[in-house]
C-alpha cells in the first residue's frame, strides 16, 4: 500500500513537473507575443546599426481635404505670391523660375521635362508641404528677401528634399 502511495505522489510530481513546464511555456509564448514589434533593425545613413520604430513609418499622413488644400494653395500660397513678387513682363523669367521651384518641392520633385510637362500637379499636394512652404514663403516676407533670396531659400529646400537642382 504505502509502495502505491510512492508511486501515486511519483506520478503526480512528475504530472505536475510536465504542467509547471507546460505552463512555462506558455507563459514563454505570450511574453514573446507581447514584446515590442514595432521597432525593428536598421541601417541609418552613415552604416551604423540604429533602432527603428515602424510604426512611425507608417503614420498616415494628415487625412486629405481637398477644400483645405485648394484654400492653402490658391489662398495663401498664390496669392502671397503674387502680392509680394514684382509685377511686369520684365520680371516674368524670375518669377518663371520661383515658381518652378515652388512646384517642384510641392510635387515632391518633379520637375518639367524638355517638353515642359512635370508629370505631377502641385494643387495635389500634401497639406504638410503646402504649410512648409508657407511658412518659408511668410519667413522671406517678414524679412523683405528680394526675389533671389526666396529662389534661394525654395532651390535650397528642394535639394535639401534631395529633389535636385533644376537644369536650365
Amino acid at each position: 500500500m504505502e509502495e502505491k502511495k510512492k508511486k501515486l505522489s511519483q506520478e503526480e510530481l512528475e504530472k505536475l513537473q510536465r504542467e509547471r513546464e507546460q505552463e512555462a511555456e506558455r507563459a514563454e509564448i505570450l511574453m514573446k507575443a507581447d514584446e515590442i514589434k514595432e521597432e525593428t533593425f536598421d541601417f541609418n545613413m552613415d552604416g551604423q546599426v540604429e533602432l527603428k520604430s515602424e510604426l512611425a513609418d507608417m503614420m498616415l499622413e494628415q487625412i486629405d481635404d481637398p477644400e483645405t488644400k485648394y484654400d492653402l494653395y490658391y489662398n495663401v500660397v498664390n496669392r502671397l505670391l503674387k502680392k509680394h513678387l514684382p509685377k511686369g513682363e520684365e520680371y516674368k523669367a524670375a518669377r518663371d523660375l520661383i515658381y518652378e521651384e515652388k512646384n517642384t518641392f510641392l510635387t515632391r520633385g518633379h520637375r518639367k521635362d524638355e517638353k515642359g510637362i512635370r508629370g505631377a500637379d502641385g494643387r495635389m499636394a500634401y497639406i504638410t508641404d503646402i504649410n512648409e512652404l508657407i511658412n518659408v514663403i511668410t519667413t522671406w516676407i517678414s524679412n523683405k528677401g528680394t526675389m533671389f533670396d526666396l529662389y534661394s531659400r525654395l532651390r535650397d529646400l528642394n535639394v535639401s528634399k534631395g529633389y535636385g537642382i533644376r537644369k536650365i
